[in-house]
């Protein structure tokens, strides 16, 4: 197997160049959606090329066991085959491969037909020894540990390529929009809306509001805090725009690195309906930290969460103030 770990590790360095500077750097392929399927392709030659790299120079797969190492193989047989068949449409926009990243696709398939005979004339007798998998060197440790650290690097570059795939295939993020319709002036509602004491006791996304002036206009500033399982995390707030009775407009953020939301921009509007009604109604959106992570978090978890409260902070503020409007 050592010839097969060498091959493996010139495999993984030119394999690694190809995906840094071909793939992401000259095509960027994850952003191009005539190139998506390719991109799919080699999150999966990412997971196939990990486990490579971590079961050839370092376990014996016994009896049965050693059809899953045959298994692997086949895999990366078929879906470097597919890549080749789907690059021509997903490169037809940029005049197809460059010729640099095509003499490294052809001299990596080479350097596959090599590994390959190495892995399957060393392990040509596992399949009549007893079922089990064992761990058993197959190389230097100093050669392990580079092909240890490409699996490692192989497996993240697969769940970011993952991750980043899947954020791509979600509808864009759209705006918090919630409204609801009270039997009141809008004097009344925006007496009670605009109280920042009374604000958190109907709107429950806010522990604490601490207004930074004694008067509010456009221009003054805030402190918001919420409390979660005794952790305080704090933002700041800010009157853009002040309009008494019809209409406050307002960003948002914080400078907290526990906080998902880095800074938002929203409004508050106060629109007089027929029959004695006031509809009250918000619209908000934000950007949010922590990268690829933070960005997935907020549209499958965050962002709906916000979207639900928001509606019960409204439905909340009609039953504690005005409950004729139900």
């Amino acid at each position: 197997m050592l010839t097969a770990c060498i091959v493996l590790a010139i495999m993984g360095a030119v394999g690694a160049f190809d995906m840094a500077y071909f793939h992401t750097y000259k095509a960027q392929l994850g952003k191009r959606p005539e190139s998506r399927i390719e991109a799919w392709v080699h999150v999966v030659r990412s997971f196939v090329y990990a486990a490579q790299f971590a079961l050839v120079p370092n376990v014996r797969l016994g009896g049965t066991y050693y059809f899953a190492l045959v298994g692997l193989f086949v895999l990366d047989v078929a879906v470097a085959a597919l890549d080749v068949a789907i690059e021509p449409a997903s490169r037809r926009s940029q005049g197809g491969l460059p010729a640099g990243e095509y003499a490294a696709h052809v001299f990596l398939s080479v350097l596959a037909g090599v590994l390959l005979h190495a892995v399957f004339s060393a392990s040509a007798g596992w399949h009549t020894l007893p079922t089990a998998i064992v761990l058993e060197p197959h190389a230097p440790a100093a050669l392990r540990i580079v092909l240890g650290v490409m699996a490692a690097a192989s497996l993240i570059v697969a769940v970011v390529g993952l991750l980043g795939l899947v954020e791509a295939s979600l509808p864009k993020p759209r705006p918090i929009h919630v409204s609801v319709k009270l039997r009141a002036s809008a004097q009344t509602v925006w007496d009670i809306t605009q109280d920042h004491v009374e604000h958190p006791n109907w709107d429950h996304r806010f522990s604490r509001i601490i207004m930074l002036s004694d008067t509010i206009r456009t221009g003054t500033d805030m402190i918001y805090e919420k409390t979660i399982c005794g952790i305080t995390i704090r933002g700041w707030g800010r009157y853009k725009l002040h309009r008494p009775v019809k209409q406050s407009t307002f960003e948002f953020g914080s400078n907290d690195v526990r906080s998902l939301i880095r800074h938002g921009v929203g409004l508050w509007l106060y629109r007089p309906r027929p029959g004695g009604l006031l509809e009250f109604s918000t619209a908000y959106t934000y950007d949010v930290r922590w990268g690829l992570f933070g960005r997935l978090v907020d549209r499958l978890v965050v962002r709906p969460f916000f979207q639900r409260e928001t509606e019960r902070s409204f439905q909340r503020l009609a039953a504690r103030h005005f409950p004729e409007s139900a």
